[in-house]
Formats: C-alpha cells, structure tokens, sequence
C-alpha cells in the first residue's frame, strides 16, 4: 500500500481551490450586478451650429476699372529722308542715338553745288528769255512803222498804176510800161502782207516765250527748293533712335538718315474684351447720332481716365496719369479683343534719379482704366456667389439662399444692383453642405469689408 506525503495532498486540495474560487467569484459579482443594475441614460439630441464669416451689406458708389498691359510707343515717329542726293558736308555733333535734339535743329547738310550751279543756269535762261520778249516788243514797234508805209506806197503804186492803164488803153504807153508798174505795184502789197503776217505772229512768239519763262522759273524754283532740302532741321523735340550717315559720306535720294521719335508725348496699346470695355462705359440712358462722329465728344462722354504703373514694383509703384485717346476700328480675329490707346504727356518728366525713371519706348507697363463712377451698388467677393446665389444669414442665424444677377465683375468681386437688401449679412464661407434654414454662429469679417469698400472706390488698402 502506497503512503501520501502530507505535502503531495496539500498540493492537490491547492489546486481544486485554484479552479472554485474563480468560479465563485464570478457567481458572486454576477448576482452584484444584478441587483445594483440602473436603466440606460438618454442624451437629448443638439442641432449643429456652423461658425461662419459674414459682412453687412450696404450700397456704396463703384468705380469701374479694367487692367490691360501693353508697350510703350512714341506719339510721333519721323524719318528724315533724303530728297536730295550728295555729299554729306555738315553733321550736328548731337547726332547720336539716343541723343536729345531741339525743334528746329540744323541736323545734316548736304552739299550745294550741284544745285547751285543748276540754279545759275536757269537764272541766266530767264534773263536769256527776258531779253528776246524786249526784242519781240521793239520788232512789233518798227514793223509797225514799216507797214505804215509800205501802206501809203502801196496806196501811190495803186494811183500810179491806174493812170498807166488809162495811158496804155489810149496807146501813149508800151505794154511792158504796164508790166512794170503792175510789178512794182505787186511788190509794195507783197511787202504789205508780209508785215502783216510778221506782226500777226508776234502774239504767238510772246505767248511762246513767255510759257518759256514760266517753265525757267519753274525750273529755277525747283533748283532753290534742292537748294533748301540739302538742310534737314528736327520738326520737334525728339530723340534719336537711328543714324544711318556719317559726315563726307554721299547720300542718295530717298535713303533714310535719321529716325526720331517724339519727347513730349508716349503713347501706350493694350487690349480689352468687349465686356470689360463695354463695364467702362456710362450707365446713364443716352444717345450719340453724330454724321461724323467726334473723337474729343466721344472721349468727353464716356468720362474714362488711366493710370500707368511699372509692374516691378507693387510696394514703391512708379506710375503716370494717362488718358483715353481712341479705340482700334475693328476686334482682333485672333485675341477677340480691342485695342485701346492710351496717352501719357511729358513721360520724360519728373524723373528722378534711381527711384522714377522716364517713360521710355518699348518699357513694359500696366494700364489702370477707370470709368465714371456708379452710384448705389453692392459689392460682394466673387467666391461668395456659388452658382449664381449667395448665403444670406438671417436675424435667427438661419441660412438663406438667394438667387441674384451679377451687374459685371471686376478683378475678385462682383457689383450687384439687384436681388440684395440694404443691411442683410451677407455669408463669406463655403458650406459643405449648404441646408437652407442650418443654425450659423456669424463672425463679421471687417477686414474683408474695408477690403471691399476700397476696391470698390480704386482706393489702395
């Protein structure tokens, strides 16, 4: 018979105990729970609020603006070319590119003496031609006076010869005594109509000579005008832009010497949609019916004034004060748009050294046009207005969506006229998703307002 240690029963009665004691406190804790077991608690429902940004909604006059950007042209460009061939004899020592020149500036000088000697000739022509119609007038005198009396002898020889018949018919004479007083008689009336034929053409030989003097004179004016187009003087103020002559070199009719271009006036091309321009324009009701209508009326009426800037610089702008000249004939078949010019005068002035410099041709720039300015209209952002409606929060909080009709946009906002109430408040945030009636926690944007009230005046912030 086998003997248990005392120790190898304690060890199984430990275990047995390990596998009750679990099992009876989970009895225990079971029937705890039961009796000490509450109902659930029921949370009452919240409705979402959506913080959101606003701004109150007020009419406030608006300045219409468009921005183009374009280079800068000369007002004027001139070409002197030569009229006149020659040598080069005189140049002025500002002849330079890039050189200022003054208004009527001697430039160049050609030589003369082709011309001058030309002129001589054709001076000595008409004192040539004058000459003969003194002569022409003294001939008409004396053959005058010898047909005056070719006329009295042709009227003895007639007398005379009269008698010789009345002779010859009562025999005194001979028939060749006749003969001869018929040929002196002939001869005297052929002297007489030979007069007469000289002094009938001495009209037709003045008329000759003196169409020959017109034509001298002619010539010789043409000769004094070569004479004056060997000088070549500056028609304005301008500055050089080409030089094509050297001094002592020949040149040849027609060939370009100088190209200038105007200093008192720049002139700028950018380009508008037909919108953007169209926005420019007045809203007044009115009417232009002109036969031949009138740049300066047209200008006057629609009231559009420009600012020129540098795009270099947004902190320091450099800028000038332009005006609206004229719009191109037609739109452009590629771009669609229309081509505005722009004028500034004195773009050379007011400079200063290493902060504004003058406003020079082929400089980049940015055009700022502005219209007359539009009373009593709402300015809202253009990312406020989702498919053509607006948020609008109410005197509860509450969303309200409202269909409206844009006037026209102008760079990041839109111009209302119609659709808004003064005072309603106007939400700036984009809702994810937008439910008519949602609860809002507004908070007035008044940054974003004085930003609207500026742009909507041309104001910088």
């Amino acid at each position: 018979m086998v003997k248990i240690s005392v120790k190898e029963r304690y060890m199984k009665m430990l275990k047995k105990s390990l596998i009750i004691i679990p099992i009876v406190c989970g009895m225990v804790l079971f029937v705890w729970m039961k009796n000490t077991k509450q109902p659930p608690i029921r949370f009452e429902s919240k409705e979402r609020v959506q913080t959101v940004r606003v701004i109150s909604l007020e009419k406030t006059p608006v300045v219409p603006r468009a921005i183009g950007y374009g280079y800068v042209e000369a007002d004027r460009t001139w070409e002197a070319i030569s009229e006149v061939s020659g040598k080069i004899v005189y140049m002025n020592e500002n002849l330079k590119k890039g050189y200022f020149i003054k208004k009527g500036e001697l430039l160049l000088k050609i030589d003369t003496t082709p011309y001058g000697l030309a002129e001589t000739r054709g001076v000595a022509e008409l004192m040539n031609i004058d000459a003969r119609l003194k002569e022409l007038v003294q001939s008409r005198k004396n053959t005058q006076r010898l047909l005056s009396i070719e006329k009295k002898s042709l009227v003895s020889a007639a007398q005379e010869l009269e008698r010789k018949r009345e002779l010859f018919d009562k025999g005194y004479i001979s028939a060749s005594d006749l003969e001869k007083e018929e040929r002196i008689f002939l001869t005297h009336q052929t002297t007489v109509n030979t007069l007469q034929n000289t002094l009938a053409l001495i009209p037709s030989q003045k008329k000759a000579l003196l169409a020959q003097k017109k034509s001298g004179e002619s010539t010789v004016s043409e000769r004094r005008l070569d004479v004056a187009k060997t000088e070549i003087y500056a028609p304005f103020n301008c500055r050089l832009s080409v030089v094509n002559i050297e001094l002592h070199q020949y040149a040849t009719a027609g060939s370009v010497l100088v190209k200038a271009e105007s200093i008192d006036r720049a002139e700028i091309l950018i380009q508008l949609t037909p919108q953007k321009l169209l926005n420019l324009m007045p809203r007044e009701a009115g009417s232009m019916a002109l036969e031949l209508p009138d740049m300066e009326m047209i200008r006057r009426a629609i009231g559009i004034t420009a600012k020129v800037r540098l795009p270099m610089d947004k902190v320091n702008q450099i800028e000038w004060d332009g005006q609206f000249s004229r719009t191109s004939e037609s739109i452009d078949l590629k771009t669609g748009a229309i081509t505005v010019y722009i004028i500034v005068d004195n773009p050379y002035g007011n400079i200063l050294l290493g902060k504004r410099p003058p406003l020079i041709t082929n400089m980049y720039v940015e055009v700022e046009l502005r219209g007359k300015p539009v009373p009593d209209r709402f300015i809202i952002p253009r990312s406020s207005i989702h498919g053509g409606k607006i948020y609008i929060c109410t005197k509860e909080n509450r969303l309200k969506i409202k269909p409206v009709k844009v006037e026209f946009h102008m760079e990041d906002i839109a111009v209302l006229s119609t659709g808004i109430e003064q005072g309603e408040i106007l939400v700036l945030s984009d809702l994810v998703p937008a439910v008519e009636g949602m609860l809002l926690k507004p908070v007035h944007a008044d940054d974003i307002a004085k930003q609207l009230k500026c742009q909507a005046a041309g104001e910088a912030l």
